[in-house]
Order: structure tokens, then C-alpha cells, then sequence
């Protein structure tokens, strides 16, 4: 599982255009400022179960980073996540099931 989370996150790099900040991201993620997606998917995995779509990452300014990530869960629903990229904690969710946050 961890091979292919870690796949799929290279395969996203990859295919995500040269001039959308790209290198700033990679240096994000090399510095610590962000977490690898791979780390982010699975710590998702639990409470977000379904296929990946699509995932980006941009700065939200002031060396804050995001993922923007949308799910397939099981019933077929389309799930957009908003995602702190340093701690991986849910900003926002649109679509999906009707979750609760629990604290």
C-alpha cells in the first residue's frame, strides 16, 4: 500500500505542470514546510476511504501550503479536500458524506 500511495503521489508530480511552482513545492516538501503527499493520503485513509482523483499543492502565502484533493469514496461521491500540508489536518470539505468533526 505504501508503494503505491508513494506511486501515485510521484505519478501526480510528475504530470503536474513545470510552471505552476512545482520546484517551490518540491522545496517545501524537501524543507519540511510540507509533507510528501503520500504522507498526507495516508493519514486520509482512514476517515477518507476511496480512490484519488486528483491532488495539487499550492501556497496559500506566508510559507503555508495546501493540498487540494479530490476523492471517489465507496458510494461514488465526489469528496474536495482542503488540506494543511505541515500537519495534515482537514480545512475543508466539500462533497461526500455529511461528516462531523469530532474536535
Amino acid at each position: 500500500m505504501r508503494r503505491f500511495l508513494f506511486t501515485l503521489a510521484l505519478a501526480i508530480l510528475l504530470a503536474s505542470p513545470a510552471g505552476a511552482g512545482q520546484d517551490d513545492a518540491r522545496r517545501a516538501v524537501r524543507s519540511g514546510e510540507a509533507r510528501p503527499l503520500s504522507e498526507i493520503l495516508s493519514g486520509l485513509s482512514g476517515r477518507y476511504p476511496g480512490r484519488v482523483l486528483d491532488a495539487d499543492i499550492a501556497e496559500r502565502g506566508g510559507g503555508e501550503w495546501t493540498y487540494g484533493i479530490r476523492l471517489l469514496d465507496p458510494r461514488g461521491r465526489v469528496v474536495e479536500l482542503d488540506v494543511d500540508a505541515r500537519s495534515g489536518r482537514v480545512l475543508r470539505e466539500r462533497g461526500g458524506a455529511d461528516r462531523r468533526s469530532s474536535g
